[in-house]
């Protein structure tokens, strides 16, 4: 028996230590480089493209963009719940990958495809193009992020996956930021109809064998057993009772409704406020470059300082920042510029810190119930993350109808002003709330480890009495 716990031990060890390679890190890292270009292009392009493309009046948006995320309160949550009982020789997530990519690829052309329709008929064809890429988005996101939290159990390793995926990340922004614009302008020949239809068409061709080499490469080791399945309730238990992992949807929330604000409207703070439509190419570009920069600095950071403690600096300084450009006249683009690199470089650690904190809370659960529900849990992650960018959307419209805004018109000063408060200092103090709930958050890096190590013992003794 003492030699059996002593290699059993051992295994424990080597299962906590075991260090990912460089290329599953890659592999995995290519999944969010897919999915980034698509949403992407929704995030940053979509409210503009159906406004100033499609046709569409504002209101018609917003309430599109309630509906669907009304629609995602039941897709994302029956989705993770369905993946976490799913048994396949592939493993519980990665086979969504991989047939789910083909449908993100399709409804993301169909979305920005302006149909010859009219009235209702071309406010159904928007709807039910949007509803259905959300649900594929959802059926690749959910269990691509899951899957980090099976990859390893190591703490460690977990923020240097996520990091990869938010260098992959920012290099998609970087390609959509730097080339969509001319893209459009390229293939539509001055028709913004086409040249967004074909822009998606490109993107989604070189989305797709990024996501198959995610599904090849990328391997699920942690397993739970029979008895570590939850129920349905379960799994919708887990999901709102723990609570640093309520504190982390907290952040989550306030940090993206700041970070799609302000990518949704930036190209009409370009065009209206500075008056420089050259910028907007410039200005996502920089901001992608920036991201990428920021990407490196968890894995190295986190090593001498807490997660929570690195994710609060970054949103401090964002939210500084943001402020500052707000403040910042018009006419000095250099220092818009500097401040906008500022901001942006945290942008690179924030979400690094949130879905590595999230795979931590998944175990803090796990040990606390002896279900593991990574699949709900993670889906209402993404759930967050739509409603944030769809409630976005909306106000948007509201905000920039109330500051006066028309669209293709000769703006008022009233909304120059405005669109420059809704750009620059909504999300600002978006930004400085969110270290609010951060400020409470009690995962520390020993605890981590430690509920690691326990959960492994848990998982041998109960292989062991099977």
């Amino acid at each position: 028996m003492e030699t059996k716990l002593s290699n059993k031990e051992m295994v424990i060890q080597k299962m906590v230590t075991k260090k990912l390679s460089f290329g599953t890190k890659v592999s995995y890292g290519l999944g969010e480089f897919a999915c980034s270009i698509v949403w992407s292009l929704i995030a940053s392009y979509l409210l503009f493209f159906y406004t100033d493309v499609f046709g569409l009046p504002g209101t018609v948006v917003a309430v599109l963009l309630l509906v669907a995320r009304v629609w995602d309160c039941v897709v994302d949550p029956l989705l993770g719940i369905v993946m976490e009982h799913t048994n396949t020789r592939f493993g519980r997530f990665r086979p969504y990958i991989l047939f789910g990519s083909i449908a993100l690829c399709i409804f993301n052309v169909l979305t920005f495809y302006t149909p010859s329709f009219t009235g209702v008929s071309k406010i159904i064809y928007a709807a039910v193009t949007y509803l259905l890429l959300g649900s594929v988005h959802s059926l690749v996101n959910v269990p691509y992020g899951a899957l980090a939290t099976v990859m390893t159990r190591d703490t460690n390793e977990r923020t240097s996956l996520n990091s990869f995926r938010g260098f992959f990340g920012t290099i998609a922004g970087i390609l959509t930021g730097a080339t969509v614009m001319p893209l459009i302008q390229i293939l539509g020949k001055g028709n913004n109809q086409k040249g967004y239809f074909y822009a998606s068409i490109v993107l989604s061709l070189i989305s797709m064998p990024m996501l198959f080499i995610t599904f090849k490469n990328c391997k699920e080791v942690i397993t739970p057993t029979k008895a570590e399945k939850p129920t349905v309730k379960q799994s919708l238990k887990a999901a709102f009772s723990n609570k640093q992992l309520l504190l982390v949807y907290a952040t989550l929330f306030l940090l993206f409704t700041g970070l799609f604000e302000r990518l949704g409207t930036l190209m009409y703070y370009c065009i209206y406020y500075l008056k420089r439509p050259d910028l907007i190419a410039v200005l996502f570009t920089l901001l992608s470059v920036c991201m990428a920069i920021g990407s490196f600095i968890p894995s190295i950071a986190t090593k001498h300082i807490e997660k929570s403690t690195l994710l609060r600096i970054g949103l401090v300084t964002t939210g500084i920042s943001l402020c500052g450009i707000y403040l910042t006249p018009e006419t000095n683009i250099t220092m818009i510029l500097i401040l906008s690199v500022f901001a942006c470089i945290p942008l690179g650690i924030n979400g690094i810190m949130i879905f590595s904190m999230v795979a931590d809370c998944i175990d803090d659960n796990q040990l606390k119930t002896g279900f593991r529900s990574d699949g709900s849990i993670y889906s209402f992650t993404s759930l967050i993350t739509k409603i944030s960018n769809a409630l976005v959307g909306a106000l948007s419209v509201t905000f920039l109808g109330m500051v006066g805004y028309v669209a293709k018109a000769q703006q008022t000063a009233e909304a120059v002003h405005g669109i420059n408060i809704i750009v620059n200092l909504l999300p600002g103090i978006m930004f400085l709330l969110a270290t609010i709930p951060m400020s409470f958050y009690g995962i520390t890096k020993i605890r981590a480890t430690k509920t690691s190590e326990i959960l492994l013992e848990r998982r041998n003794k109960s292989i062991t009495e099977e």
